[in-house]
């Protein structure tokens, strides 16, 4: 699994064109209807996983611990969504969650550039130096919550250390439920 900075509609494609075989992204269910984003993602074979309704949760999240099991290339982008102000915000549980019961490591990733490409609210992509990073994987150390918060801040840190924006802060409190997305 790998867990990257979101910063731009850009990093989706840009990781697409650099990561070895064809990732999986996983993405929030709204963004499945959206106009642009939708048939985008869909294209790009992206799950999409409902963060709201539980049972729906569930069942989506045996589809992506299915996907991994059979190889492939799962890519995160844990803050859920991005603005247009830099800065690292928190982190949804969901990735690390699922990280967790597939007993898979998570792998790091840092997208530098994208932000200033294709800004929120912008609909034309300027030319800007790029950088994709991987660090190195970090591991469950089991599938409690407690657990699942100490991968998430873990992961969390590696990416703030490396992606040169500041820290906007923890976005969920160590006793909010497991979101998927």
């Amino acid at each position: 699994m790998l867990v990257f900075n979101h910063s731009s509609y850009m990093d989706a494609l840009v990781l697409s064109a650099v990561l070895p075989g064809e990732p999986i992204y996983v993405a929030k269910r709204e963004l499945s209807g959206q106009i642009f984003a939708g048939p985008f993602l869909r294209r790009l074979g992206a799950l999409f996983v409902e963060r709201y309704d539980v049972s729906g949760s569930l069942a989506d999240t045996e589809g992506v611990i299915a996907a991994a099991r059979l190889g492939r290339n799962i890519v995160y982008f844990p803050e859920g969504t991005f603005t247009r102000r830099p800065g690292l915000s928190g982190f949804y549980l969901g990735a690390f969650k699922i990280a967790a019961d597939a007993g898979m490591p998570v792998l790091p990733g840092i997208i530098r550039g994208t932000r200033s490409m294709l800004r929120s609210n912008q609909w034309f992509p300027r030319w800007t130096p790029l950088s994709i990073q991987i660090e190195d994987a970090v591991k469950p150390s089991g599938t409690g919550f407690a657990s699942l918060v100490e991968l998430r801040d873990a992961v969390r840190k590696v990416i703030l250390a490396h992606c040169g924006e500041p820290d906007l802060g923890e976005l969920v409190k160590p006793a909010a439920s497991a979101d998927t997305a």
